[in-house]
């Protein structure tokens, strides 16, 4: 019998890494598939903030007998969820994304290795109606604030993939500043004041990659005190009074956790393909007392910023395929999370509407501020869904502010 070679025996090896990194690439989003976010059940947003108008009620479909391919799909829906339990394999999977990495790949499933060594996601271009609906629930928001004489600001949140350098490699395109060129052109078109923040960055001359983890498609915490600032400045030009010197950058010092964190994008392509960023916070050198509410988590915390701020067990967990060290901010995407500054109750009250990205933002903003309400509608994220019109008369703040990366359509009145 033929022996096997070391140069066959490698050869085999390949083969076989290349037919299970093709098949990581077609089962991508089960291979790196992320915990499941938690759901706020606990609070009726809808009933305790009622629409003016009832929203109209969806017709149940009828149900509707299951098909062959129903069956086969449910059976490799159970074959994908067992494949958790086969032994070693996250280390074949790394293998797998070190193969891919070691071969120049630069593309898995969605996420793309920029020419800089970080990670993102290709956006499509968004549909003109979805683009209109989604400015529509902004200008139609603005309206109800003007009518009870509340000023509106909406701010542009940069992606991570930069408008004048966008680092792609060759073949790959992503339209995500298109999309928001578009976007805040329908805005200004309605008359809605908006502060960009991809022109503040350019303009400060900062590195806008380096505001970013090459893992995750979240920017970091420098950053958000970057954002904070900018944005304490812009409503100080806008007549309101706040010492925007307290955000300087010595005012604050650095915690560093090494190798901590395989963001979102991190996990879809494995430590193999990509090595962990480091999570790095920044706690104010001043004396702080806040007073930190997440109604559905039933928390209700007071004390000095990293007290209140941080969720202490998750931030200094190492799971890189476990845990999302990013949500241990402000504990990730809730509907609504109060930040009360107890060192300036008379000072500015904000309305924050969000995403994911102003989890880093609020915290410093607030040291400026009497308290920052941040509502998340986002049915997939914090899913508060009762009225933001209800809201906004109970809370009575000075200023609303609308802050997204990814804008989103955020009136749910209709479900």
């Amino acid at each position: 019998m033929k022996r096997f070679s070391p140069t066959n025996l490698l050869c085999v090896c390949v083969l076989l890494l290349l037919f299970v990194g093709g098949g990581s690439m077609l089962y991508g989003k089960f291979f790196a598939s992320e915990a499941p976010r938690e759901a706020s059940q606990s609070i009726d947003w809808r009933a305790r903030y009622p629409f003016g108008t009832p929203a109209p009620q969806k017709a149940e479909a009828p149900a509707r007998k299951q098909t062959f391919s129903d069956k086969i799909a449910d059976l490799q829906a159970r074959l994908d969820s067992s494949r958790d339990c086969l032994f070693g394999r996250q280390t074949l999977l790394e293998l797998c994304g070190a193969f891919r990495r070691a071969t120049y790949q630069t593309k898995t499933d969605e996420i793309v290795l920029l020419n800089n060594g970080y990670l993102t996601t290709i956006v499509n271009q968004t549909d003109e109606q979805t683009e209109r609906q989604i400015a529509d629930s902004v200008l139609r928001l603005q309206e109800m604030t003007q009518s009870a004489d509340i000023p509106l600001l909406y701010i542009q949140v940069p992606q991570k993939v930069c408008q004048y350098d966008d680092q792609m490699p060759p073949g790959e395109l992503s339209y995500i500043n298109q999309n928001l060129d578009r976007h805040l052109a329908l805005l200004q078109a309605g008359g809605i004041d908006t502060l960009d923040l991809r022109q503040a960055l350019h303009e400060d001359g900062l590195s806008h990659y380096g505001l970013y983890f090459r893992t995750d498609h979240h920017w970091t915490m420098a950053a958000g005190l970057w954002a904070a600032r900018t944005v304490a400045e812009a409503l100080c030009e806008r007549g309101f009074a706040l010492d925007t010197a307290l955000l300087s950058e010595e005012n604050f010092t650095e915690t560093t956790y090494s190798d901590w964190y395989l963001g979102t994008q991190g996990r879809r392509v494995t430590r193999g393909y990509i090595a962990p960023d480091d999570f790095t916070i920044l706690l104010p050198e001043f004396a702080t007392d806040l007073r930190v509410e997440h109604p559905d988590k039933g928390i209700d915390v007071q004390g000095s910023f990293f007290d209140t701020v941080f969720d202490h067990a998750m931030l200094e967990t190492k799971d890189y395929y476990g845990l999302s060290t990013y949500e241990s901010i402000l504990c990730g995407n809730r509907p609504l999370t109060r930040i009360t500054n107890n060192q300036n109750p008379d000072g500015l009250r904000v309305l924050l509407i969000h995403d994911s990205y102003s989890t880093v933002v609020a915290p410093y903003l607030s040291l400026l501020c009497g308290q920052i309400d941040m509502i998340d509608v986002r049915a997939a994220n914090g899913n508060f869904n009762g009225s933001l019109d209800a809201y906004r008369d109970e809370m009575q703040p000075d200023i609303v502010i609308v802050m997204y990366c990814s804008p989103v359509n955020i009136d749910r009145s209709a479900g």
